[in-house]
């Protein structure tokens, strides 16, 4: 018997469909779904600003660091200038 006559198999014979219904204990109140993206959008809109912040802090620190001892040397005659691998 050839392979040509045997039926081709679809997806739904190979994989069994699973079943549409969420589970019975994943309920959430119904409350709570409303608030989420409220209290999501909320959340963001608070820490945005303050990771900014934080992010512009630590980039203004890393910036005082090397200009304070790039100055540094420079003031003492460094005979020459060093780069930013050579610390």
């Amino acid at each position: 018997m050839s392979t040509m006559s045997q039926p081709i198999q679809t997806v739904e014979d190979i994989v069994p469909f699973s079943d549409p219904r969420p589970a019975v204990g994943t309920k959430s109140p119904a409350g709570l779904s409303r608030l989420k993206a409220p209290l999501r959008m909320l959340t963001g809109l608070l820490l945005s600003p303050l990771l900014v912040l934080l992010a512009m802090l630590g980039f203004l620190v890393v910036v005082a660091d090397f200009a304070w001892f790039r100055l540094r040397d420079l003031r003492d005659g460094h005979p020459e200038p060093k780069g930013l691998w050579e610390f």
